[in-house]
């Protein structure tokens, strides 16, 4: 089955509680609360996407700020699903939280959730809040090369630290400019990342999957886990204030050499 034809579930996780940057997913990003991004481009994609046969934009949170918010501005749009608290803690599985989605939307009679447990899923991490508009239109035009049983993941070859460092691995069968092959190993050691080594940063912008291989061989399963490289200078993937701040010099970088990203609206 070829994702284009398969139902999908857009996923924005969005918990209360951080540990290192506290409430960071409510906390102001460049005039909106950075949870707000990734749900902006959740509904960049499924315009680019609207040849699918039904999208669902989906925020789960166990914040109530953050569930009013997407309530009262986003009524229309994006579905707010109010998280267990089991699912909210540290040691959540973010697999768990999207079929949690699933099964709620079908109770509230919004979808049917035997079509979306056949389907795919993307996963936009709020806190990797900066999108350039360029990038998610070509991550959409390659979900049509993916095929059967594959899932996706947005890297960037640019990084400053061995923090979410995979391999990739080459293979003549990927028919794409986009493409850099699947991914391998992770790095666990600083001394792992030789320069002869072909590595990038595994950065949490965008996930893509089919349900069914996430429940059994989890996010990237290995030698089925195509790596999408982004063009953006770099990826931040916000834990700290020091990386909340680097995100807002990034973006003021990007508004001065005119390039677009995906922002929310007022």
């Amino acid at each position: 089955m070829n994702a284009l034809n398969e139902n999908l579930v857009i996923v924005i996780p969005a918990r209360k509680n951080s540990k290192r940057l506290k409430n960071k997913n409510f906390k102001n990003f460049f005039g909106f609360p950075l949870f707000e991004w990734s749900l902006a481009a959740g509904l960049f994609l499924k315009q680019q996407l609207s040849g699918l046969r039904e999208i669902s934009v989906v925020c789960t949170s166990d914040d109530d700020r953050i569930l009013d918010l997407v309530k009262k501005k986003y009524s229309s749009s994006v579905q707010a699903v109010r998280r267990k608290p089991d699912l909210s803690d540290d040691n959540a599985i973010l697999s768990d939280v999207i079929f949690d989605c699933i099964y709620r939307l079908a109770e509230r009679h919004v979808i049917r959730m035997d079509d979306y447990l056949a389907g795919s899923f993307i996963l936009l991490q709020p806190t990797s809040p900066i999108r350039l508009k360029d990038d998610l239109v070509s991550f959409c035009r390659q979900i049509k090369y993916l095929g059967n049983n594959l899932s996706m993941v947005s890297v960037n070859k640019n990084y400053s630290e061995v923090k979410d460092i995979y391999e990739i691995i080459k293979f003549s069968e990927v028919q794409s400019d986009f493409l850099l092959g699947h991914i391998g190993k992770k790095l666990l050691e600083g001394h792992e990342a030789k320069k002869d080594k072909n590595l990038a940063f595994v950065d949490g912008s965008l996930y893509l999957g089919l349900m069914s291989m996430l429940k059994e061989k989890g996010f990237m399963p290995a030698a089925k886990t195509l790596a999408f490289p982004l063009s953006i200078k770099r990826s931040i993937d916000i834990d700290t204030e020091e990386e909340f701040d680097d995100a807002l010099v990034l973006i003021k970088e990007l508004q001065n050499s005119g390039i677009e990203y995906v922002s929310p609206k007022i």
